[in-house]
């Protein structure tokens, strides 16, 4: 069919509740066509996209997930607000077909919002298989707007959703009014009539006549500034209670405690009471089961998955089998890569540039600082490019939930609730989103102390200098390094949280309530989009920055002072770098490997640019060292810097653990404030020196190694010590 449309592009807005299918109906309508950004003034995360069906574009706006409008995080709030003030012209209610009952709670209050609908029941294949049949025509009769069975992850049926898409753009449909019992109707009507003659909203009612034709703005009328303002002042909803005017708020609290008098129950939970009557009604008419049996193929892989003997092995198992694959399938790619474009832009640019008779200085600042630099961004595409499709499947399959619900138990040790276990699996792509995600915790307390744990958890700009070092030292156990070093974080973050619940936050952490989607074999496509997605910000992201250092570096080589006697004239960056040094000597760090310690304050700014920093100091003679002809010169030097495996496992250590990047810490001033970040930074260094010094201590044990242990462990009993004073101070 073609679609007419009332403008050149309507909005459609997708919501519902976590895990029902809205990304993946998202990727489907706009494929590539994708942004991602923070809504105006937040830091929730928000995705756009364009559509084009027929000729017609569309723009397709991915509501945050969420189970209520009510307005009590950061993520409820920006999707009613985006509703209310962008008045989308339709909203696409994605709803699992096998947990109804539950996802209609958020329909109700769409519903009572007035937003034009369009309800898409998604996973109705599960639903099927596990014997739940749903009358959607019945059901749509009572809602007053369409309800389309869909299979959203394979096999969608996009010209019969497009069709339905089209037909409710021509003609929004007006969702039925919620009713609620007679007393609370009376005093609802009483508010209502106290607002209207307030000046608080037209009392305009929208009645739609047959055949007549209606708008989006006719349809959000006919109820936001009615019913849905009486409903959030009997829920006591902070945002609309302080819009009241003083003269009226004794008469609107009276209307809301008699209704509370005439439950025995506290206003929302009066409101919320009858709008699950509603649904248990609804569900009862139009959803049939034909086994009695609920149980599950989800249900039986989780007796497995999920129990407390092998939830955690197999948690562990299946992580260290993605960094497996990264390296192994990755390792043959890499050296075709790096090969490619190191004759392409390193030898052969360079090549050319001779020819033109270029400078010297701008031939080797294009072919081997910026050439050498694209050769080693393309390196890490591979092993990066197979670990976001490993992690795609697992969150598409269903499992990252679980891995969530398996550490409720040992977040719960360390003081935190179960569900902080998402911000630092965001972490794994980048800690400031991680920071930005601890806003859906409702407790302040647990949002810090989240927020504080989250750089423990290697974000993706660690892993290439987890992947650069380990494969240089390490070829043969690269991926054993790589997955040692995460786990490592995740270990240091436990004791680090269990330290803090002891000393600075010693109330108790809020509840955890999650839903697990029931498993499902992922699509081809929407794997590739995911891991395009983000292998494009990697590219993006890393890659500028990677560059923008390695041509900072080779500048800052050419500014020179005159030392010593002689006048000698030496590179700023090594004068700063051998200052450092003796500050990492007890971790292995030598004098004369001041590269090192450059490439940690480079990566104060972004994690990434410790591997642009090394590659570009690290050129030149190449100085003897393990490795054959084929190992690129700065490689060999690296070797011989750092001069033993300790010395490089410690080091990783050191960047596994100590202060975040500057974005992170800019991210922790604007949440927590100045105090918090500067504790980010002073802890997370001071940590990483301790720890990394007693690694190299231990491995490279000799007559000195005792002194530096029994320090260690002295600063450490300090550090702890301070940490309880701090506690007790708080407390009091």
């Amino acid at each position: 069919m073609r679609i007419i449309l009332k403008k050149n592009k309507p909005i459609i807005a997708l919501a519902g509740n976590p895990n029902v299918g809205k990304t993946t109906l998202f990727n489907a309508l706009t494929g590539a066509r994708q942004t991602v950004g923070n809504w105006p003034g937040v830091t929730v995360e928000h995705k756009s996209g364009v559509c084009k069906y027929k000729g017609e574009s569309f723009e397709i706006i991915d509501l945050p997930g969420i189970y209520s409008l009510s307005g009590g995080s950061p993520d409820e709030q920006v999707a009613r607000s985006y509703i209310m003030n962008e008045k989308p012209d339709l909203v696409i209610n994605i709803v699992d077909a096998g947990n109804l009952e539950r996802n209609l709670y958020l329909t109700v209050q769409l519903m009572e919002l007035g937003a034009p609908l369009l309800m898409c029941l998604s996973m109705s294949d599960i639903a099927a298989q596990n014997g739940i049949s749903i009358d959607s025509a019945h059901l749509a009769s009572h809602l007053g707007f369409d309800a389309v069975p869909l299979v959203l992850n394979k096999q969608l049926d996009i010209d019969t959703l497009m069709g339905k898409i089209g037909d409710n753009l021509a003609q929004p449909s007006v969702p039925q009014c919620i009713h609620y019992d007679e007393v609370v109707e009376l005093h609802l009507d009483n508010i209502l009539r106290i607002s209207a003659e307030a000046g608080m909203y037209r009392d305009e009612k929208l009645s739609v006549a047959e055949g007549k034709s209606v708008n989006t703005a006719e349809v959000y009328s006919s109820l936001m500034q009615s019913r849905w303002l009486a409903v959030k002042l009997i829920e006591g909803d902070a945002e609309f209670m302080g819009a009241v005017p003083e003269a009226i708020k004794p008469a609107i609290t009276k209307e809301i405690a008699a209704i509370s008098k005439h439950r025995g129950q506290e206003p929302a939970a009066v409101i919320a009471d009858d709008r699950y009557g509603f649904i248990r009604g609804l569900v009862k008419d139009v959803v049939k089961r034909s086994r009695v049996s609920r149980w599950t193929f989800s249900d039986a892989v989780d007796r497995v998955v999920l129990s407390g003997l092998l939830g955690l092995p197999i948690f562990f198992a299946v992580m260290y089998l993605v960094f497996l694959i990264a390296v192994r399938a990755s390792s043959p790619v890499i050296t075709l890569i790096d090969g490619s474009l190191t004759w392409l832009f390193v030898d052969k640019f360079g090549a050319l540039l001779s020819m033109l008779a270029a400078p010297h200085w701008l031939n080797y600042m294009l072919s081997d600082a910026i050439g050498g630099g694209i050769a080693t961004i393309g390196s890490f595409v591979p092993p990066i490019f197979f670990i976001y499709i490993s992690l795609s499947i697992l969150e598409d399959s269903g499992y990252m939930a679980r891995a969530a619900f398996i550490a409720d138990k040992f977040m719960r040790k360390i003081g935190l609730p179960g569900k902080a276990f998402i911000p630092l699996l965001v972490g794994f792509g980048c800690t400031v989103p991680a920071i930005m995600a601890t806003r859906t915790l409702e407790s302040p307390r647990d949002r810090v102390f989240a927020s504080i744990l989250t750089p423990f958890v290697s974000c993706g700009a660690k892993l290439p200098v987890y992947t650069f070092l380990g494969m240089l030292f390490f070829p043969q156990r690269a991926d054993l390094v790589i997955f040692g070093l995460y786990m490592f974080g995740i270990v240091m973050a436990m004791l680090t949280g269990f330290m803090l619940k002891k000393t600075v936050f010693r109330s108790e952490p809020g509840n955890f309530v999650m839903e697990l989607p029931p498993y499902h074999v992922p699509t081809f496509n929407a794997i590739m989009l995911h891991t395009w997605h983000r292998l494009k910000d990697f590219i993006l992201r890393a890659g500028k920055t990677i560059l923008l250092v390695i041509v900072v570096i080779n500048i800052l080589q050419a500014v020179t002072l005159p030392v010593g006697k002689d006048k000698e004239p030496v590179a700023v960056l090594e004068l700063s770098g051998k200052a450092i040094t003796p500050l990492l000597a007890p971790m292995g760090i030598k004098q004369d490997n001041w590269q090192a310690s450059v490439a940690l304050i480079s990566g104060l700014f972004a994690k990434e640019a410790i591997v642009g920093t090394m590659q570009s100091l690290y050129q030149g003679g190449a100085k003897d060292a393990q490795g054959s002809d084929a190992t690129p010169g700065y490689a060999r030097n690296i070797m011989a810097g750092f001069g033993s495996s300790a010395s490089a496992i410690s080091f990783l250590v050191f960047v596994l653990l100590y202060s975040p990047c500057a974005a992170a810490l800019t991210m922790l001033f604007k949440e927590h404030g100045y105090q918090w970040m500067l504790f980010a930074f002073g802890y997370l260094t001071a940590l990483a020196w301790m720890v990394a010094t007693l690694v190299y201590q231990i491995l490279a044990f000799n007559t000195s190694s005792m002194y530096w242990i029994v320090s260690c462990v002295g600063f450490f009993a300090l550090i702890y010590y301070n940490l309880r004073s701090i506690g007790r101070k708080h407390a009091e």
